[in-house]
C-alpha cells in the first residue's frame, strides 16, 4: 500500500499541529486536495517536512482531523495500541470497575470515535468519515482489546450528516434486545444502549455524582432532568429522606422507577413525568436541588436563545430552594463555565449563595489541553442560607 495523499499547511497551521491540535480548516491548507470523504493524509510544513499523519474530508466544516504525529496509517494496529492504552488508563483510574469511557475522540487522540463500557457490552459511536471509513478495523481492535460480548454503534449522531454519513443504530456483533444491569459505586443501574440517550447513560457525571451523594443526608431533593434517575439514586444511598425525580421522557422515567426498585429505594423515589419548568413553578421546598439539562446550546446560532433557556431553569430552580444546597451544570461547549456562572448570579436575584465546588467531567472523559472543546461539562455547588 502507497502512502497517501499529502498536504502542505500554513506555518501559522503547522504551529498548531506541534503544540498538540488535532483540527485544521480550510484557510489552514495551502492547497485543498481532490480526495475523497475519510481518506488519509500526510500532511507537511510549507517546507516539505513531515507532521502527522489524518484523514480528510471535503464535506466537513473540519476537513482535515489527525489522529498521529507519527507516520503511521490507521489501521488495525495501530487503533489495538491506541485501545490498551486507553484501557490501560481507565484501569488505573477505576480499577475493578465494570462501567467507564474507554474513548474520549479528541481526548485520547482518536478524533470522532468514542466507545463507552457498560461490562460485557461496548457502545460505539463514530461521527466521522474517516472513523467510518475503518469502522472494520476499529470493531477488529475492540475485540482483540477488551474482548466485549457484544458491540453496539450508536451512529445516530445528527453532526454525522455534516460528514455526509447516514445515521443508524445496529447490534454490530453479539446480541442485546434491551437494556442490561452495570454497577457503579455499589448502586445498580438499567442502561438501555440501543434506545436511550447518547450512549444508554452519562459516565460524564460519575464524580459529581459522588459529591452529590456526600451532602444529601436527610435531605429533600430535586432531580431535575433527571433521565434514568442516577443523581436522585447517589442522593439517596447518601441518605437523602426522599427525591423528587423529574423527566419529560416517560421510558425514560421508567428506568428510572426501575432502578429506584433495584436498589430498594422505591419508598423514598418519587418519579414526576413532566417538564422541569411547569413542575418548578409549584415545587415542593428542598433542600437539595440538582439541576442537570440537556444542551441547550448546540451550535453557535443557538447561543444567546440557549443562554436564555439556561438563564430561565435556574432561577426556576432557585425559587425551589429556601435554605440549601444547589448544584448545577451545563453540557454544551458552547457556553463557558464563568458564563454558567455568571447566569447563576443573575438567577440568584440578591440571594447571597457560596460557592462550594466547581465540577467538571470525569477523568475517563480526559481533556486535551490544545482542544478547549473536549472540556465541555462543567457545573457548580452552591451553599444558600
Amino acid at each position: 500500500m502507497g502512502k497517501p495523499p499529502e498536504i502542505r499547511v500554513r506555518a501559522e497551521a503547522a504551529r498548531r499541529v506541534a503544540s498538540g491540535r488535532l483540527w485544521l480548516t480550510r484557510r489552514d491548507l495551502l492547497k485543498v486536495p481532490e480526495i475523497g470523504p475519510g481518506e488519509e493524509v500526510r500532511l507537511l510544513s510549507p517546507e516539505g517536512f513531515f507532521l502527522a499523519r489524518g484523514y480528510f474530508n471535503p464535506q466537513s466544516r473540519i476537513p482535515v482531523r489527525i489522529y498521529s504525529r507519527e507516520d503511521h496509517p490507521l489501521d488495525r494496529h495501530f487503533l489495538s495500541g491506541a485501545l490498551r492504552r486507553a484501557l490501560a488508563l481507565r484501569q488505573r483510574l477505576y480499577a475493578g470497575e465494570e462501567a467507564f469511557r474507554l474513548v474520549h475522540a479528541e481526548g485520547d487522540g482518536l478524533p470522532g470515535l468514542t466507545v463507552d463500557v457498560y461490562g460485557r457490552a461496548a457502545v460505539v459511536q463514530i461521527s466521522t468519515a474517516g472513523m467510518e471509513r475503518v469502522r472494520e478495523e476499529v470493531l477488529w481492535a475492540l475485540k482483540e482489546v477488551l474482548a466485549p460480548e457484544a458491540v453496539i454503534l450508536r451512529n445516530d449522531l445528527p453532526v454525522r450528516k455534516e460528514e455526509g454519513l447516514s445515521l443508524y443504530t445496529e447490534v454490530a456483533y453479539g446480541r442485546l434486545s434491551g437494556p442490561l444491569e452495570v454497577r457503579l459505586d455499589g448502586l445498580r443501574f438499567l442502561v438501555d444502549p440501543l434506545r436511550g440517550q447518547k450512549t444508554g447513560f452519562f459516565l460524564d457525571q460519575r464524580e459529581n455524582r459522588r459529591f452529590i451523594a456526600r451532602l444529601s443526608r436527610d435531605l429533600v431533593v430535586l432531580d431535575l432532568f433527571a433521565y434514568t434517575g442516577a443523581f436522585g439514586l447517589y442522593a439517596l444511598s447518601g441518605g437523602a429522606r426522599r427525591v423528587f425525580a423529574v423527566e419529560r421522557s416517560a421510558e425514560a422515567l421508567a428506568l428510572a422507577e426501575e432502578n429506584a426498585r433495584l436498589n430498594g429505594y422505591s419508598q423514598r423515589f418519587f418519579p414526576i413525568q413532566g417538564r422541569v419548568e411547569e413542575f418548578l413553578r409549584e415545587a415542593p421546598d428542598a433542600q437539595l436541588v440538582i439541576l442537570d439539562p440537556p444542551a441547550f446550546i448546540k451550535s453557535e446560532r443557538a447561543r444567546e436563545a440557549g443562554r436564555r433557556k439556561y438563564a430561565e431553569v435556574n432561577r426556576l430552580a432557585l425559587s425551589a430552594l429556601r435554605e440549601g444546597f444547589f448544584f448545577t451544570s451545563s453540557c454544551s461547549r458552547f457556553l463557558s463555565a464563568e458564563d454558567l456562572l455568571s447566569l447563576v448570579r443573575r438567577a440568584a436575584r440578591g440571594r447571597p449563595l457560596r460557592l462550594l465546588f466547581r465540577h467538571f467531567q470525569a477523568p475517563d472523559h480526559p481533556e486535551n489541553p490544545a482542544h478547549p472543546e473536549t472540556l465541555y461539562l462543567k457545573g457548580f455547588t452552591f451553599v444558600s442560607g
